[in-house]
């Protein structure tokens, strides 16, 4: 019998978490699931420590060589059997009811419904924090195309037909791919929002992640704007809200110059936010 729900954890040289997290997909209170380990590590393999966990729900897929997020996911999503398919990174961890909740909130809506997400408590070295979204069923492509963070990969439970509509993640985006996935999901699909943290995201300073590399950031951000920069021609606060973002990255990734492009751009696209100005001039290169 084929399982409900496929769940996929992509990992890279971190065999010593990933235990954790596959631990806390088999504890949940839904059982009817199967995991999908796509091992895409070029310095340490998981294969052992996925291998000595004794549960015939597990599949793992090893890349031959480094290909990157979203390439892993993608990988995985065409090994699925599930309805559903699930996201958890190899560094994090579900709740007990984390998977529980979001099928009986998902499992008998109608078409037009393609997916459900969560919010998550973020774990950093000496505090927490708990994220918020909207709660309930409803049209959320605006909220995609406002916030490039609410929608996390590790809360989505989505079903399957939905990859069949949109496609996959973009694998040429060095970052933001779950950001751009869910740009186009939310375009053709309404969703479920539970504002429960329901995930323990890791942002411990001593893990390497994505969202720290500035440059990689900068360059996901532009090529998604850029890709879906039709959808933005009468959203122009919105558009100005990201290059102002980007103006961020950059001056922090000490780009300067560019840092004030975005800056001065963002406030041509939107006079009545003030500060936009205030960090053109606030940066100026001496």
């Amino acid at each position: 019998m084929k399982p409900k729900v496929s769940i996929i954890i992509p990992t890279c040289n971190r065999p010593n978490l990933i235990k954790r997290a596959i631990n806390s997909v088999l504890k949940q209170t839904f059982q009817d699931f199967e995991i999908i380990i796509v091992d895409d590590g070029f310095k340490e393999r998981a294969e052992k420590v996925v291998k000595n966990i004794k549960d015939e729900r597990i599949k793992y897929i090893q890349h031959e060589v480094n290909k990157g997020g979203g390439a892993a996911r993608n990988t995985g999503i065409k090994a699925t059997q599930g309805e559903y398919i699930a996201f958890l990174d190899d560094d994090d961890e579900w709740v007990l009811e984390k998977l529980g909740l979001q099928m009986s909130a998902l499992e008998n809506t109608t078409d037009d419904v393609g997916f459900c997400f969560t919010a998550v408590e973020n774990i950093y070295d000496e505090r927490t924090e708990r994220s918020h979204i909207p709660e309930g069923k409803d049209d959320y492509h605006n909220l995609a195309l406002s916030s490039f963070k609410k929608f996390l990969t590790v809360t989505l439970v989505i079903k399957k037909n939905v990859f069949d509509e949109i496609g996959f993640f973009d694998e040429n985006l060095p970052s933001h791919q779950e950001a751009e996935l869910m740009i186009r999901v939310t375009k053709k699909f309404l969703g479920v929002g539970i504002n429960q943290p329901l995930v323990r995201v890791n942002m411990k300073s001593e893990h390497s992640q994505v969202g720290k590399n500035y440059a990689r950031k900068i360059n996901g951000a532009e090529l998604l704007i850029k890709k879906h920069f039709d959808k933005y021609k009468d959203k122009s606060e919105k558009l100005a809200k990201h290059y102002f973002q980007l103006g961020i990255y950059c001056r922090d990734n000490k780009e300067i110059k560019k840092a004030r492009r975005y800056f001065l751009k963002a406030w041509k696209l939107n006079y009545k936010e003030i500060r936009y100005l205030f960090h053109f001039f606030v940066n100026i290169v001496k």
